[in-house]
């Protein structure tokens, strides 16, 4: 069962306003000098920001993965691109499958 919420997101407060009282959101965002405004972050912020940015990215699966430059010829990469995408599969999880075959295979 979904929760529903008890407050109003920023969103839902932002879509009740006015036009002008988003218009003037807007100029006042919109503010080139805003940034002369901010404050330093304080050391509860700081380590909500430090921990947003570790949580961030990829999931790791296995070991992790590792970026690799390969030469495939341009032919080739199209249709295994177009076979990919009828199955919804990433570039990487058709590469990645089609070496676990061969390994398989040899093994």
């Amino acid at each position: 069962m979904k929760q529903t919420r008890k407050t109003p997101s920023p969103y839902q407060k932002f879509a009740a306003l006015s036009e002008s009282q988003k218009e003037e959101v807007y100029r006042e965002l919109d503010d080139p000098n805003i940034a002369m405004k901010s404050r330093p972050m304080s050391p509860r912020m700081k380590k909500l920001w430090d921990k947003a940015k570790r949580k961030g990215g990829r999931p790791r699966v296995g070991l992790g993965a590792k970026r690799v430059l390969i030469s495939v010829e341009r032919g080739l990469l199209e249709d295994a691109d177009a076979f990919a995408r009828q199955r919804r599969l990433t570039r990487s999880e058709l590469f990645s499958r089609g070496v676990k075959a061969v390994l398989a295979k040899a093994g």
